[in-house]
């Protein structure tokens, strides 16, 4: 019920300020698989329906993630911004945009915060395998995304904006990375970058595939954390269960 809210907050987004100041059907753009927690409102009643552990292990991790990060660090309302676009208006707290912005991102954070904290979902080592495809399984997905958006002409707003055609700069609608890293984190990125061929860098980044190698590297990594973490904390709760048991006999 709370992942069908969140899907609802999204899909009616088009209805409200600042959406609807914007021209239609290109406005649409902003319900489509656009991000990575757009990704995630749009999947997570289906995951959840379907019961794909290997979907549910993607929302337990990078949905976690991407929930709790955009809740913290909310780019656009930082910056002033609306689709990567200067705005004059101010990002009110308590507007219908704001207040759907982080209850959407509650939502994708406290899901899968549910399902690990009551066991309903759990990490098995035999499908940390399938992490790094799934990881770079949903960037395609957006990359197609916004390339059907391109081909829609859904983009030319942006272009517009920026007077040049936007589709490959890796600075412009590209929170989730799938153009590659922003020229304002690119200084705490050699851990990533390290592992990035130079040719897949420059002239541009190389869309989806220039992430290849660290999701290799760095997602079973990830993935066994989320595993140890939740291992260590499910034992704990066992073991208190059983001493509260115990102490009650």
């Amino acid at each position: 019920i709370i992942s069908f809210f969140g899907l609802a907050l999204h899909l009616i987004k088009p209805f409200f300020f600042p959406y609807n100041t914007y021209e239609m059907p290109d406005i649409l753009r902003k319900i489509t698989f656009e991000n990575i927690c757009a990704v995630s409102a749009l999947i997570y009643p289906f995951v959840l329906i379907f019961k794909n552990k290997t979907l549910l292990d993607y929302i337990a991790t990078i949905g976690m993630i991407g929930g709790i990060a955009a809740f913290f660090y909310p780019t656009e309302v930082i910056l002033g911004m609306f689709d990567s676009m200067t705005v004059v208006y101010e990002h009110k707290l308590f507007a219908f945009d704001t207040i759907r912005f982080f209850a959407v991102h509650y939502i994708i954070f406290i899901v899968p915060m549910l399902l690990l904290y009551y066991q309903i979902h759990t990490f098995e080592l035999k499908r940390i395998i399938y992490f790094p495809i799934t990881i770079m399984s949903v960037l395609t997905l957006i990359f197609l995304n916004e390339l059907i958006l391109e081909k829609l002409g859904w983009l030319n707003e942006v272009h517009n904006f920026y007077d040049r055609n936007i589709f490959y700069d890796h600075n412009i609608r590209n929170s989730s990375f799938v153009f590659g890293i922003t020229d304002s984190l690119r200084s705490i990125s050699g851990w990533l970058l390290i592992l990035v061929p130079q040719k897949w860098q420059e002239p541009i980044f190389r869309p989806v595939y220039w992430i290849l190698f660290p999701i290799i590297i760095y997602g079973p990594i990830l993935y066994y954390l989320f595993y140890f973490v939740t291992n260590k904390i499910n034992k704990r709760k066992l073991n208190l269960i059983s001493s509260v048991k115990v102490a009650s006999q």
